[in-house]
């Protein structure tokens, strides 16, 4: 059958890609937009549930074929315009996240297994995300505020690293804090961020935080700092954004993101971008600001504020400014 021959595809590839042990396999295949997955949504038209998770077994062990087969279902109910049905079935016990989650539970020192995890936890937050813009004009935000808690559950489940070999897990649970600020940071919840932070810094403090890569690190910074300045912390958010600027890649595209949120907290203790930062990372909205500020003109600053207002309000810099 040509229909199950395209699932087929999607498992053969996710085997390989597993029995391979390679972070770097695994976790694309597991994306909402991966090719092959999207393919394999032509065949579950004409194939039965039963049928998709038989073939699953074919190809895979446990939890893995009943992560796959419930993925695969769930982006048949994206792509049918019901993230929200995509949403139930990703969360559910039986659904690819809590089986990720446990399978690193139970395999902490496993890489793989965390890049898994860290992938379909994102995708929870990005349907979460999808669900409720559908109902925006009602002002409902009933799964982003689900995926808090889901996000929640997860942490307390799978717990942070006790000993130095468990590298996956301690990145599965920085991850899970990653996310869980961002879900925070999109509703608004200040108390939300601020037990994050208190999580992050019982236990990522010092050397901990440089058993992970960079790219966790500049992440974990920046969220954290963004934190900061929602509680009026505005020296810690200085210092965890300094820091993500420092671990950031010089020809990263976060770069641009750090400084948007970092540019405005220097002007407000006198340290003035140059012009060609505000150039080279296009973030010439602060230009008539850095003028304002250098020339100790008032009116100009307040005529800033007025053009830009929107801009800054959609950056999330506007009331930085307005200090």
């Amino acid at each position: 059958m040509a229909a199950l021959g395209l699932i087929n595809k999607y498992y053969e590839e996710l085997s390989k890609a597993i029995s391979s042990g390679q972070a770097t396999r695994v976790k694309p295949l597991l994306r909402l937009d991966h090719p092959t997955a999207q393919q394999a949504l032509f065949g579950l038209t004409t194939v039965s549930k039963a049928q998709l998770q038989g073939a699953a077994k074919r190809w895979l062990d446990q939890p893995w074929a009943g992560i796959a087969a419930q993925h695969l279902l769930a982006l048949s109910q994206r792509s049918s315009g019901r993230p929200d049905q995509a949403f139930e079935l990703y969360t559910a016990a039986e659904g690819p996240a809590k089986g990720a989650l446990n399978a690193l539970a139970e395999s902490p020192q496993d890489l793989w297994v965390a890049a898994a995890m860290e992938q379909t936890a994102s995708n929870t937050v990005v349907l979460a995300s999808q669900a409720d813009a559908q109902l925006v004009l009602t002002g409902d935000s009933s799964k982003s505020k689900a995926v808090g808690g889901f996000l929640q559950q997860c942490i307390s489940a799978l717990g942070p690293a006790r000993r130095p070999e468990e590298s996956a897990r301690r990145r599965g649970n920085l991850t899970l804090l990653i996310l869980l600020t961002r879900v925070y940071m999109r509703l608004n919840n200040v108390q939300g961020c601020s037990q994050v932070l208190k999580n992050f810094k019982q236990n990522y403090s010092g050397e901990v935080l440089q058993r992970v890569p960079a790219a966790y690190r500049v992440c974990a910074y920046y969220y954290l700092g963004r934190t900061e300045l929602n509680s009026d912390n505005i020296a810690g958010g200085i210092d965890m954004l300094q820091a993500a600027f420092r671990e950031c890649k010089a020809d990263s595209d976060n770069v641009k993101h750090i400084l948007r949120a970092l540019v405005p907290l220097k002007m407000l203790h006198g340290d003035l971008p140059t012009a060609l930062l505000l150039q080279r990372h296009a973030l010439q909205e602060y230009e008539p600001f850095r003028k304002a500020i250098a020339a100790g003109d008032v009116g100009l600053f307040e005529r800033s504020m007025q053009v830009n207002q929107y801009r800054l309000i959609a950056n999330g810099t506007y009331l930085l400014l307005e200090k």
